[in-house]
């Protein structure tokens, strides 16, 4: 008997097709189409794009659920039942299995290895060190004060991080918290002290003018956006698993980037002879850095006390841009669904949107963003479809909404908009 080879996941349309039918059965071709929306839509151009380089194709259908079916019935990974439902074969079983195998650890090892709260602070502990040793070296290679100063800012930092990490580790969160939280004083601390020394030696007469400027803006600008996705990721990890101590971090990373800024900014300034303004910004920068300090003291006492932070006010970059796409998304599917479909009740549309946008063959980690995860679409229907009949694109009678002239109007156009998009990539060599 030949062992059968480990399948990998390369995010094919009939991949999740074989997912669907492995985790819910046989299905129609209606119910794939419902199901795979997300991939159909998300997926579609990038996948499309992925296959012209790979074959060199210039023009090749775009993907749809009949093709992606019609290909796989070829391969005699589904076929069709009496009632013209598909189905797996013995051969789309074993492929299925694999991708379930292979889909499943990847998930597994994305939570323990990247969402995991240690995991996290172990991460941007590593991220740190090499951004710590990048602007010493560069400090020390162009003799920039500043630069050098930083990046002896930025090995606190990674001392810090490395006291969140065990402090996650050994379940001592807010020891690790208070100890960041002290650090961010010491370094505000460290700002002004240096700031105003630097105001004074001006005066004096006896400042060092800073040398290779463009060196200090070059590793700075690389430092900015290094501490940008470092702080992005402990924030996105420090609410999804309620964890203040990466809450802290992302708050000191950001920090971080003030600082670089100020750094930037003095030495554009010393380009021109100007060598005090970097000491005003990082005044500024010490003030934000106590303030934020001061926010995060009042945090750790409420939860030490037995309350819970409200994490929701610590926002992700570009989070609110997102949560609209999504909420975008959800009042297009009902407008479609009403328009195609002729699904009217709120019990039927809200069926359609879970089916759509949480599925459930998909392992939750790898469509947090896209989907509808968390979304109780049944509490929430009054908030998606006021906006819709507001608009004039519905009408509601007798518990049944209807779509208008302008809804249908509309949703045509969102249609005709995504067919033309398909049909401009595929054109694409």
């Amino acid at each position: 008997m030949t062992q059968h080879k480990k399948r990998r996941f390369t995010g094919d349309l009939n991949e999740f097709l074989l997912l669907i039918l492995h985790n819910d059965g046989s299905q129609s071709i209606e119910q794939l189409r419902e199901k795979t929306v997300l991939q159909t839509i998300n997926f579609n151009r990038h996948i499309q794009k992925r296959r012209r380089i790979r074959h060199r194709l210039r023009n090749s259908e775009p993907l749809s659920v009949d093709t992606a079916c019609e290909d796989m019935v070829h391969r005699g990974w589904i076929k069709l039942d009496a009632k013209t439902r598909y189905e797996l074969t013995d051969m789309g079983q074993l492929e299925a299995e694999q991708i379930t195998k292979t889909i499943e650890q990847g998930a597994r090892r994305l939570e323990t290895q990247i969402l995991n709260p240690s995991a996290a602070a172990r991460n941007t502990t590593m991220s740190y060190v090499v951004i710590s040793i990048l602007k010493m070296a560069a400090g020390l290679f162009s003799g920039s004060v500043g630069l050098i100063a930083d990046g002896a800012d930025t090995m606190v930092d990674t001392f810090a991080s490395a006291i969140v990490w065990a402090g996650i580790k050994f379940k001592k969160e807010v020891l690790g918290t208070l100890t960041l939280i002290g650090l961010m004083f010491l370094t505000a601390g460290i700002l002004f002290y240096n700031s105003f020394s630097s105001i004074l030696d001006n005066l004096a007469g006896t400042f060092l003018p800073m040398t290779m400027p463009y060196v200090v803006i070059t590793v700075e600008l690389i430092a900015i956006l290094s501490l940008f996705i470092t702080s992005s990721y402990q924030r996105f990890v420090g609410k999804r698993s309620k964890s203040l101590s990466l809450i802290t971090q992302s708050i000191d990373s950001k920090n971080g980037i003030y600082s670089a800024v100020a750094v930037i900014i003095g030495a554009i300034f010393s380009i021109f002879g100007i060598h005090w303004v970097d000491a005003i910004v990082g005044i500024f920068i010490a003030t934000q850095i106590s303030i934020d300090g001061a926010r995060l003291i009042r945090e750790t006492t409420q939860t030490m006390r037995g309350g819970i932070p409200e994490f929701s006010k610590f926002k992700l970059p570009f989070e609110k841009q997102i949560a609209q796409r999504r909420t975008d998304n959800f009042r297009h599917w009902i407008l479609y669904v009403i328009y195609n479909n002729k699904l009217s009740t709120k019990r039927e549309i809200v069926s359609s949107l879970e089916k759509t946008f949480q599925p459930n063959y998909v392992p939750q980690v790898f469509t947090e963003f896209t989907a509808g995860r968390g979304v109780n679409f049944d509490t929430n229907f009054l908030e998606l479809i006021k906006p819709l009949l507001k608009a004039g694109y519905l009408t509601e009678n007798a518990d049944c909404y209807i779509l208008t002239d302008s809804g249908k109007t509309y949703i045509q156009d969102k249609i005709e908009m995504m067919f033309r998009e398909q049909i401009k990539d595929n054109s694409k060599k």
